[in-house]
């Protein structure tokens, strides 16, 4: 009767994670080689089943998980970096994470290191364009069972993947709200310049859509440029702020949904002029910045935060946490008034 209890709660397993007989035994009695996708499988309908039995590490060996990251030296993907390198130190004895970036202007790349990986992998954490081509790519490493985390950007129709990072939709909101508050009580108006990174970033569109979102409805004496892709570039969001100007343009205020403040800081020095300004990332230039009232807020998106829930997340897939994971991204403002009391 054991027996036969016991042999039905196997078939209950093979059922559940839809895999045969043999492999339910292979696994739980760690006979032969099961591929890590059909194991984690099987441990997780275990589990879910409630088997009455102690159950195997969810994995042969360390967890491989590839980070797929832009090539950028901007303060948060620096940021980013410096955060995965710490919990590859820390947990050095569980996981390897294999770090690869790839360049903004060739995305081929990044397809190669999503279809053809080094060595294989339990996890993929990646930082991508919004294109057809990524999101079919990504599609086919879902459906062969490897977890994939979106960083920092979602992709729009994409099944299956995790997103970990703010709500950008919101961050853009805010700015928007913010500006026009301060702005609205000027009845003149006048432009509000709108600089982004590139929009084939999801999260570049979803900031431009609910800061504009909310300008209209709150400030629709504004008038808001439409973006200027500057690629985090200083020469270019410099270039744009002096077009803006030479176009014989009341500037109001800037909006900068990405990174590239120092070309932003001259050229307004050069025009002598001070309009509000809204950025992304705390760092210590625009620490510096808004101390000398050239900059007006900054929004956070807490790197660290999403480096540390990303790794969480990949370990729980794996079936190497029992809970998922409790942290998530903080999106932060930051003015003046809240950096760190300099010593005078």
């Amino acid at each position: 009767m054991d027996s036969a209890k016991h042999k039905k709660g196997l078939t209950d397993v093979a059922e559940l994670a839809g895999v045969s007989l043999s492999t339910v035994d292979r696994v739980l009695n760690e006979r032969g080689s099961v591929s890590d996708v059909k194991r984690r499988k099987v441990l997780n309908a275990a589990r879910t089943l409630g088997l009455r039995r102690l159950l195997p590490s969810p994995v042969h060996g360390l967890l491989r998980f590839d980070l797929l990251m832009v090539e950028s030296h901007t303060d948060h993907y620096q940021r980013l970096t410096q955060a995965f390198q710490r919990q590859a130190r820390l947990l050095k004895a569980r996981l390897v994470l294999q770090h690869q970036t790839w360049h903004d202007r060739n995305p081929q790349d990044l397809l190669d290191f999503i279809n053809r990986p080094r060595t294989a992998r339990q996890g993929l954490i990646v930082v991508a364009h919004d294109t057809p081509a990524i999101r079919a790519a990504l599609q086919l490493q879902i459906a062969r069972g490897v977890p994939v985390v979106l960083l920092t950007s979602s992709l729009s129709g994409l099944v299956g993947a995790t997103y970990i990072g703010i709500d950008n939709h919101v961050a853009g909101r805010s700015a928007g709200r913010l500006l026009g508050q301060w702005l609205g009580a000027c009845p003149n108006g006048g432009q509000v310049l709108l600089i982004t990174n590139s929009l084939l970033y999801h999260a570049h569109q979803q900031r431009i859509g609910g800061f504009m979102q909310v300008l209209h409805e709150r400030a629709p004496h504004l008038q808001i440029s439409a973006p200027v892709e500057c690629h985090d570039d200083d020469a270019l969001t410099a270039r744009a702020v002096h077009h803006a100007l030479d176009n014989g343009a009341t500037l109001a205020a800037i909006y900068n949904t990405g990174a590239g403040s120092e070309g932003i800081r001259q050229a307004l020095l050069a025009r002598n002029i001070r309009p509000a300004w809204i950025t992304h990332e705390a760092s210590q230039q625009h620490a510096r910045l808004l101390r000398e009232g050239v900059l007006s807020l900054v929004l956070d998106q807490d790197p660290e935060g999403q480096a540390d829930a990303a790794i969480q997340h990949l370990l729980y897939a794996n079936g190497d946490l029992d809970i998922p994971p409790q942290m998530h991204p903080q999106l932060r403002i930051v003015i003046d008034e809240t950096l760190p009391h300099r010593a005078s």
